[in-house]
């Protein structure tokens, strides 16, 4: 089942500096067919996965290359993690080079969040969530 009217996983970005916007702007396409493909966040006590991309520059920095930040916001029912991105990391790539690091650290982030959840004891169905996200990365990385 596809899903267009509602999204479970969003992608944010936090920019050090404007040269980063073109790297940035590749979320979109991926958060477009995130939308697409997973239909669930796969945890009832959850209504979001909230990730955070964040490039370093000269306007901020952020810190060493991963994941930082994992909160689980169980009033607010979402999980959130900043996926922090030096700028010795994203200033060398190209625009392929960026769409296959995203989606392994989309994949990394996403784990992250599950294995956030399943220490509080909420249940989540992962391999239906990982199954809809592969589809969406593997889609998104073929796309030209």
């Amino acid at each position: 089942m596809q899903n267009s009217a509602r999204s479970f996983i969003s992608i944010g970005a936090d920019l050090g500096e404007p040269e980063a916007n073109a790297l940035a702007d590749l979320k979109i396409p991926l958060f477009r067919l995130l939308s697409e493909w997973v239909n669930s966040t796969h945890c009832a006590a959850i209504d979001e996965y909230a990730l955070v991309l964040r490039f370093d520059g000269r306007f901020a920095q952020f810190g060493e290359e991963g994941l930082a930040r994992l909160r689980l916001a169980k009033a607010r029912r979402y999980v959130t993690v900043d996926i922090q991105i030096p700028e010795a990391v994203w200033k060398p790539m190209n625009a392929e080079d960026f769409k296959s690091y995203l989606s392994r650290q989309v994949l990394l982030a996403l784990r992250a969040c599950v294995a956030r959840l399943q220490k509080e004891k909420f249940i989540v169905e992962e391999q239906a969530l990982f199954a809809q996200v592969g589809m969406a990365t593997q889609e998104y990385i073929s796309a030209k």
